[in-house]
């Protein structure tokens, strides 16, 4: 999802935006700082992937990138990628894509 928000908006790089800038939430800052202690997650190149059985998911920190907060970018771009198909079928793309707390 977040490749495909970075080829729908240049301007916006999501995972470069939200790179090592874990620690300013307060939620995945205590993963960031112990992340051996979170076996449902992986940090790796300075990302937070949270993991399933089938899937990782990249988690999306509560910050804000610009004047706009990450999840709101993410929200928006899922829902104009899904050519304004509603919220039930966005949050389902959002689920399978991406996490947040």
């Amino acid at each position: 999802l977040a490749d495909v928000i970075n080829s729908s908006d240049p301007r916006v790089d999501v995972k470069k935006s939200i790179q090592g800038r874990y620690a300013e939430d307060p939620f995945f800052k205590l993963i960031v700082e112990v992340p051996t202690s979170y076996k449902n997650f992986e940090y790796r190149g300075g990302l937070v992937y949270v993991k399933d059985k089938e899937r990782r998911s990249l988690c999306i920190p509560d910050i804000l990138i610009g004047k706009r907060r990450a999840r709101e970018i993410i929200i928006s771009q899922a829902h104009s990628i899904l050519a304004h198909l509603g919220p039930r079928k966005t949050i389902v793309y959002l689920r399978d894509n991406v996490w947040w707390k």
